[in-house]
């Protein structure tokens, strides 16, 4: 367990993976990143420079995935990697998301916590609400700085100012909502810039997502779903460990871990205790 960066990344179980993707991650980006830890037993460092013809030709996805040989801990070989199905599962819903995201993206015309936060602006019923006293009472209050429109409440006498885009694109609110990424200020859109070639970049298009950012990601989803001791790391010690629990060679594991020597790879594989009473009663 891995506690104030010390110790190794705890191996995640089932449900701790489930608990993670289903409640712990907001958006389809977050989750496909994780999922693409796990499902190639990469590295965040690696996935988040992974480009997107290395993964897809034109729509298609590809039957392996290529990890560049620059992006790998100390540039030692290129990998290939054949594609689990469920993270081509997860890849198809990314760029579905993405593409309906950029849509919205470019019809608001920005996109930050402000703009794009519901909180207490609206009801049940999608009427305005005052947010001070949370009256439905409404009526328009003339124009503040920068010629913005202003609210005020008829109940407390409240002025405000919506600032949510909800307010002239009320259409888009459900489908920004139900793709999770209303309240991130650290988006990165893919499409948005052609010629960046990252399958997950960074922030208005550009580069690659930061690793600081992919980190906050994942302990951000952590404490949304109480679970301590992961780090992203957590996800390729628990592949690599689910592998050599199912059977699988050490020498084809090496291939998929790109570790140059199986004692560094060992470390990687927890033991348990089952598995341990399992061998000793397995004895004649």
């Amino acid at each position: 367990m891995k506690i104030d960066r010390h110790g190794q990344a705890k191996i995640l179980t089932f449900e701790e993976r489930q608990l993670l993707l289903e409640q712990g991650f907001l958006c389809q980006r977050d989750r496909t990143l994780q999922e693409f830890c796990f499902y190639t037993a990469c590295r965040i460092s690696e996935a988040r420079q992974m480009r997107y013809s290395d993964v897809f030709d034109g729509d298609t996805i590809r039957d392996t995935l290529i990890i560049r040989k620059c992006i790998t801990k100390g540039k030692q070989a290129t990998r290939t990697i054949p594609i689990n199905l469920n993270l081509a599962a997860s890849l198809e819903r990314y760029i579905r998301d993405s593409r309906e995201l950029l849509q919205i993206y470019k019809t608001i015309g920005k996109w930050d916590y402000k703009s794009l936060f519901c909180g207490n602006i609206f009801s049940s019923d999608n009427e305005i609400i005052c947010p001070k006293c949370a009256s439905t009472t409404i009526t328009t209050a003339g124009k503040g700085r920068h010629d913005k429109q202003m609210y005020g409440c008829k109940t407390c006498k409240h002025r405000f100012q919506a600032k949510t885009a909800f307010i002239e694109h009320p259409e888009l609110k459900k489908a920004v909502i139900r793709l999770g990424v209303y309240n991130s200020t650290s988006y990165g859109f893919l499409f948005l810039n052609s010629q960046n070639p990252y399958l997950f970049p960074g922030s208005e298009g550009n580069g690659c997502l930061s690793l600081s950012v992919a980190k906050e990601i994942f302990e951000n989803a952590c404490k949304r779903v109480d679970i301590v001791g992961a780090s992203t790391h957590s996800w390729r010690r628990t592949a690599l460990t689910e592998m050599h629990k199912a059977g699988v060679p050490l020498r084809v594991i090496q291939r998929i871990s790109g570790h140059v020597r199986l004692k560094n790879l060992q470390r990687y594989l927890e033991v348990s205790r089952e598995q341990v009473s399992e061998a000793i009663n397995c004895l004649p």
